[in-house]
């Protein structure tokens, strides 16, 4: 997240979510009937696959380094558990254990928030995506970031973190967030080189994945991200074995259904440039929105879930939220006025749940890793997400209605495939209403219906709203 004196630049945008009122209902009939307006197929091509094997969707949650408590509430537990997060994105700096000389303290007070937030992924099986946000703007570490000392400490770090902790969860580490921002190019890739070859050293490789660039925000000016993909995938393929990149468009672009194709060329540049990429995650490690928007109102959570089913369809294997809880900034970031980015609030507003964690838990908790996505037709104004897990035969689809006005009837269908016992959730991105249960989590609309893939299940889903569809064999 790069934060601007007195504006966010890249802040996420908080855009209506309208759930999807998953009523079963017919989409067209035979005997001569006419279709309902806005009735339309989503058709799935299980020989057209966007992510051979989904990582799933996470998000951003950083320690509680700025809290009177940096222990992680119960609560804050339970809402993870729901969520069955799959990795979150955490942030570091090896100047909480390293001085300059690379003399270690691991067990100082500086390292509680982190440890509080690694034991808690680990107990949920969450993996870790560890970023050492290290430079001259995000933080006081001792060191340039071409310095081989700087490397050393990250992978002494790592070391201890797996092998004396036990964080085997660690499975992902980048160096310097967004480093286009405040680095160079040249010091930024001596440091991948130099962190590539102490994490050799250690026989770290094959349990963490280098990544990068870790870029942000191609076609703003002040970024010169441009300058920074093709040089990584053409030097530094046998280093980096995890490509990833932030973005935050322009609601508009998003809302306009743009994102997908925006995106796809850069994954392609990947898949032409580096032999091993079929091996390779596909990052988003930070997405919401280039516009300042109240994050607070319904309409982030539909334009996040469709974001999400945009970035998926255009090969994304990881897509990370930006963030998990505002308590990882209880001052806001520094922005005018202060932003919060959260799916909840914090400790003392109460840590309540925003409209979006609705819609990302449930894209969290269905969409599973080891999915294989594939691609649907898109009827104008819909999109559509399909997953299947290979090893259960289950299948999850998202849709969203951009329509803002127009309920629509979408059949999705999956030829070759056949009888389902499907469930349903819905979100309403009008009046931000749903099934919840007491700690206000999702729960579905219905449940234990039958259908038949081939056939296809018939949903009605309202004005600019989000539907969930579960279904087993």
């Amino acid at each position: 997240m790069r934060v601007e004196r007195g504006r966010a630049r890249s802040a996420p945008i908080l855009v209506v979510v309208s759930a999807v009122a998953i009523i079963g209902s017919a989409a067209c009939t035979d005997g001569g009937q006419i279709s309902p307006p806005g009735a339309a197929d989503v058709v799935v091509d299980t020989n057209d696959v966007a992510v051979r094997t989904f990582g799933g969707f996470g998000a951003e949650w950083d320690p509680y380094t700025y809290s009177k408590d940096p222990a992680v509430p119960e609560s804050v537990k339970d809402r993870i558990r729901f969520m069955r997060l799959p990795f979150v994105r955490v942030r570091m700096f090896a100047s909480w254990f390293a001085d300059v000389d690379n003399r270690y303290d691991f067990s100082n007070m500086a390292m509680r928030p982190l440890y509080e937030i690694l034991d808690v992924a680990k107990a949920n099986g969450t993996d870790v995506f560890l970023t050492e946000w290290g430079s001259d703007d995000w933080s006081m570490d001792p060191w340039p970031i071409d310095d081989p000392r700087y490397a050393r400490a990250i992978a002494d770090g790592l070391d201890h973190f797996i092998n004396a902790r036990g964080y085997t969860n660690i499975r992902y580490i980048a160096i310097v967030n967004e480093p286009n921002v405040n680095t160079t190019y040249a010091q930024w890739s001596a440091g991948i080189v130099n962190l590539h070859r102490e994490l050799a050293v250690r026989d770290l490789l094959g349990t963490v994945r280098v990544t990068g660039p870790d870029i942000c925000c191609e076609g703003a000016p002040w970024y010169g991200g441009e300058a920074w993909w093709e040089p990584s995938l053409a030097e530094l393929s046998d280093e980096i074995t995890a490509w990833d990149r932030h973005w935050y468009p322009e609601l508009r672009q998003v809302r306009g259904g743009r994102t997908e194709a925006w995106l796809r060329p850069f994954w392609d540049q990947v898949r032409s440039s580096d032999p091993d990429w079929t091996a390779e995650p596909f990052i988003l490690g930070e997405i919401g929105f280039n516009t300042i928007w109240d994050q607070g109102t319904t309409g982030f959570a539909v334009d996040m879930a469709d974001y999400a089913i945009q970035a998926t369809r255009a090969g994304t294997s990881m897509v990370s939220a930006w963030q998990l809880d505002d308590e990882s900034y209880p001052g806001g970031l520094d922005s005018t006025p202060p932003k919060w980015f959260g799916m909840w609030s914090t400790r003392d507003s109460g840590s309540e749940l925003k409209p979006w964690f609705y819609t990302w838990s449930l894209l969290s908790r269905l969409v599973r890793p080891g999915s294989t996505l594939y691609l649907a037709t898109q009827p104008a104004g819909i999109r559509a997400l399909a997953a299947r897990d290979p090893a259960a035969g289950d299948w999850t689809f998202v849709l969203v209605n951009r329509e803002p006005t127009l309920a629509r009837d979408v059949t999705v269908k999956v030829p070759g495939y056949g009888d389902v016992t499907h469930g349903r959730y819905l979100f309403d991105g009008i009046d931000g209403s749903g099934p919840r249960d007491a700690n206000g989590f999702p729960t579905p609309v219905a449940s234990g219906l039958s259908g038949d893939l081939e056939a296809g299940i018939t949903l009605t889903i309202p004005a600019n709203s989000v539907a969930f569809v579960t279904a087993s064999p």
